[in-house]
């Protein structure tokens, strides 16, 4: 079952599973309460609330948001036992977002180290990821775009404030799709391309390992594309273009 709830603020609250009124109450006011701190025009802001029917689940309790702050988009996504534990973490986390995009132009604790850089949060409350079976999966995403070339420190802090674990981009000094992945501890790291040269090659290394995601180059274009797990067990797939 899902809810929409339109409430006051700007903040737009779904609800997905066993989520209740109160849940969703809750999470408009603290998000509506961090967002009066933004230093920017707050455009968009969406709540997503959704209670996993699983009950093995350690942690079923799943809340997103997706903040647009003068055409800035920040997003968010955490997951913990109980859902006002997870709205919690949600607000806390998109405080320090709102903090950082506001200073991003100040930082000075991006820092350069054999291909690591340090910034931001450790990645955390993540999600568990749905064991589906490989004959089950498949790609249920796709996202096709034309990146603005930037530095490695500009793709740290566009990954960060996105949320995101891995970021795929065009790298300004260099030229070349590279990607940037967030390890534990806030530690980041460029990755190496993967031996593939089609999504088919993708999928058989990505079922083969224990990695989140595959970057590789593709045969006939020679863009950078990344295929992914998705939390859903399903994969999504990014892939570069000259448009």
């Amino acid at each position: 079952m899902t809810t929409m709830t339109p409430l006051d603020g700007g903040v737009v609250v779904t609800g997905r599973g066993d989520v209740t009124r109160r849940d969703r109450s809750y999470a408009h006011d603290k998000v509506a309460h961090v967002l009066r701190f933004a230093r920017a025009p707050v455009r968009y802001s969406r709540v997503v609330l959704t209670k996993e029917p699983d009950p093995a689940r350690e942690r079923p309790a799943i809340a997103e948001a997706d903040v647009d702050v003068d055409g800035q988009p920040v997003r968010v996504k955490v997951a913990a036992e109980r859902m006002h534990t997870a709205i919690d973490l949600l607000e806390a986390r998109l405080r320090r977002r709102l903090d950082r995009l506001a200073d991003r132009e100040r930082s000075t604790h991006l820092r350069h180290r054999d291909e690591a850089w340090h910034h931001g949060d450790a990645a955390a409350h993540r999600p568990p990821y749905f064991d589906r079976p490989p004959d089950e999966r498949e790609i249920v995403r796709r996202k096709t775009f034309a990146s603005v070339p930037m530095t490695i420190h500009d793709a740290v802090r566009e990954m960060d404030l996105l949320d995101h674990d891995f970021f795929l981009f065009t790298n300004a000094d260099t030229g070349q799709d590279e990607v940037l992945q967030r390890r534990p501890g806030g530690r980041h790291v460029l990755r190496r391309p993967a031996a593939a040269a089609s999504v088919d090659d993708a999928i058989a290394l990505l079922d083969l390992g224990q990695e989140p995601f595959v970057f590789f180059f593709d045969g006939g274009t020679g863009r950078g594309r990344v295929l992914y797990r998705r939390y859903d067990g399903h994969y999504g797939l990014i892939t570069q273009s000259d448009e």
